[in-house]
């Protein structure tokens, strides 16, 4: 296991709810976590709220991968569950994200809470030859340049990559990047592909889409996707180079706030003192902190004391979560701490306690949008 989810993992079950959050979130999307990790966090949203201000888990749970034993008990959950439980929905979400066999093993068990001709589309897959995945991920990327965007397809054709990854058609050629010669999803698809494969030799022009500032939030995402799974000191390298070019920052300083090496850790550290930006210098604040440096810590204090953009997060709680997480006993926890609290009560007090829950609606809703399940997250950070 890698030494960093090790550090983590026993914070899932922090009798603090600010630290137990953050703890959670600090792993998401850094491809760092397995199956295990997931069984640790349904531990802790078996143990229940451990004070007023806690969040729900289960949301948090959702970018982690299922294995044998975590689809096991997310089916028997969902068999004893009624229909109108809050936990259902993502429940269901969750074995709808697992792995191609996995779903294949256990159909019967799946299949009353999926869709049944999804469930065949995906069973088909394995059985398919190499020339039939390609067509059928060109038909996939037709439908999705040509109409709405549609999750679903759009997950379909990553299950296909994954088959075609699988049989090692996949090759370093394919995935060659040149945005004049790939446009749409066709793009997207070849950027994914790249980051399953862990391709090196294409970090210079994944990083190098990160410079048009007009290329949609999807292609951002999973080029920065991509460049986390390949997380080399090169991709560090690249990234700092470009990371706080025009309004892509955001993409970038994810990538470095989510690869988590002592390399990423310096770069953040030398680019919190070459911006003047208050949002950007946030930011690599929050993810010094997702880090856990401990360097960090002091230009961290200084920033505070100067000013941050409150808009974005609240930088006293990842402070405050870094110092206990280090075990540093700081003269400022108790004060930090009563600030963290005091904002989580006006919250409260804001607003009604909304248990977020998987959004089904027919309403058109951005990806950046805030959810409407009320999680507080963007729209492509939660339900979709």
């Amino acid at each position: 296991m890698n030494r960093f989810v090790e550090r983590v993992e026993p914070y899932f079950l922090s009798e603090d709810p600010f630290v137990q959050r953050y703890a959670i979130e600090m792993l998401e999307g850094s491809y760092l976590v397995d199956g295990d990790t997931f069984l640790i966090g349904l531990k802790a949203h078996d143990r229940g709220r451990v004070s007023e201000y806690s969040s729900p888990v289960l949301p948090y749970l959702m970018y982690m991968p299922l294995n044998e034993e975590g689809m096991k008990e997310v089916v028997n959950r969902l068999k004893s569950l009624s229909k109108k439980d809050a936990d259902v929905l993502f429940y269901i979400q969750l074995i709808a994200n697992a792995e191609t066999e996995l779903l294949i093993k256990y159909r019967n068990e799946v299949n009353p809470f999926l869709d049944e001709g999804q469930l065949k589309k995906i069973a088909k897959l394995p059985d398919l030859k190499d020339e039939e995945l390609f067509m059928e991920l060109a038909g996939i990327m037709h439908y999705l340049d040509t109409n709405d965007y549609d999750q679903v397809y759009f997950d379909q054709g990553k299950r296909i990559v994954h088959e075609l990854v699988k049989k090692g058609e996949i090759k370093s050629w394919e995935v060659q990047i040149k945005e004049d010669d790939l446009v749409g999803f066709e793009l997207v698809y070849t950027v994914y592909m790249a980051g399953e494969i862990r391709e090196e030799s294409v970090i210079p022009q994944l990083v190098n889409l990160f410079k048009n500032e007009e290329s949609e939030d999807l292609l951002l995402e999973e080029v920065a996707n991509a460049l986390v799974k390949i997380g080399t000191e090169q991709v560090v390298q690249e990234v700092e180079k470009v990371a706080l070019y025009g309004n892509t920052y955001f993409y970038t300083l994810d990538v470095l706030g989510r690869i988590k090496t002592k390399e990423a850790e310096q770069a953040l550290m030398i680019l919190i003192d070459q911006t003047d930006d208050p949002t950007a210098k946030t930011l690599i604040a929050d993810y010094l902190c997702q880090q856990l440096s401990t360097d960090a810590i002091p230009k961290i204090e200084a920033l505070i004391e100067e000013g941050y953009d409150e808009n974005m997060l609240c930088l006293e709680e990842s402070l405050y979560v870094n110092c206990v997480m280090n075990e540093i006993n700081h003269p400022k926890l108790s004060q930090w701490r009563s600030l963290i609290e005091e904002v989580e009560q006006h919250s409260l007090d804001e607003q009604p306690l909304l248990v977020p829950q998987p959004v089904q609606t027919g309403d058109k809703i951005g990806r950046n949008d805030p959810c409407p399940c009320g999680s507080g997250k963007k729209y492509k950070k939660c339900c979709l």
